[in-house]
């Protein structure tokens, strides 16, 4: 800073200035305008106190975030990226070291599971009934022994009715019989009834041949010869009877 030495104090109003000891020196700058930023250190018009009253602030940071899921490039599988963000908490000011970035990103990797098909298994067909028969399975009918068995009575306790729609995409010419007219027909929906005693047999607590959503595969209606197609599967509701919540898409039991 341009600075000289002067006998008595320089002040800004002259009708201030007092008498003051000959032996004082005083170290003043000239009167001017000075400032207190970041560009005044590179034009040169600081105020003499601007390393006390503005120091530099450098930019702080919060802690990276947790990465994100892996994200297709394309697609639901394949490679991918995951990204993580930090936060500012502080920018930099007066010449304050700047942020350094806020987004990071790697490459990632989601396994693509092999969707399955009614032709990959030819031999699993879900089988199908009228619903009419839905009473056939009550336990009353059955013998009292078989529902005493540890296995049983705990598979029991557990089991209980859900509904499965399924999308029908084909159906085989021969299928003619009066139940067309519920909805076994290309292009429509369908509600298949999984009861509580069709699972008992099974360790998955699932009707057998019952698919994943999304999944393709074979069907076949118990009583008319030849009556069969290929149907996808769209979703599953729990704590469900077709004939109750879903009386018009054509309830079906699951056997």
């Amino acid at each position: 800073m341009p600075l000289k030495v002067t006998s008595s104090p320089l002040l800004y109003e002259e009708s201030r200035v007092q008498p003051v000891n000959d032996n004082l020196y005083y170290l003043e700058s000239s009167i001017s305008e000075c400032y207190c930023d970041e560009h005044c250190v590179t034009l040169g018009d600081c105020c003499s106190d601007y390393t006390f009253v503005c120091p530099p602030k450098d930019c702080v940071l919060t802690d990276w975030d947790q990465w994100t899921q892996c994200k297709a490039d394309n697609g639901t599988c394949g490679i991918g990226t995951q990204k993580r963000l930090r936060h500012v908490i502080q920018h930099a000011e007066r010449g304050g070291a700047a942020c350094p970035p806020l987004k990071e990103m790697k490459t990632c990797f989601i396994d693509c599971k092999p969707k399955k098909s009614a032709l990959d298994d030819i031999t699993t067909v879900a089988l199908i009934l009228d619903y009419k028969y839905n009473q056939t399975r009550a336990k009353t009918g059955r013998n009292n022994i078989y529902w005493d068995l540890p296995n049983i009575a705990d598979k029991v306790k557990k089991a209980s009715f859900y509904c499965v729609h399924y999308s029908i995409e084909w159906v085989n010419r021969n299928c003619v019989s009066r139940l067309l007219n519920k909805g076994l027909t290309e292009g429509s929906v369908m509600c298949a009834e999984c009861q509580p005693e069709a699972t008992y047999h099974r360790n998955t607590g699932r009707c057998a041949s019952d698919l994943d959503d999304g999944d393709q595969g074979f069907w076949k209606l118990i009583g008319p010869q030849s009556c069969n197609g290929i149907w996808t599967r769209i979703n599953r509701t729990d704590s469900c009877q077709c004939q109750v919540q879903y009386p018009q898409n054509h309830p079906f039991l699951l056997v």
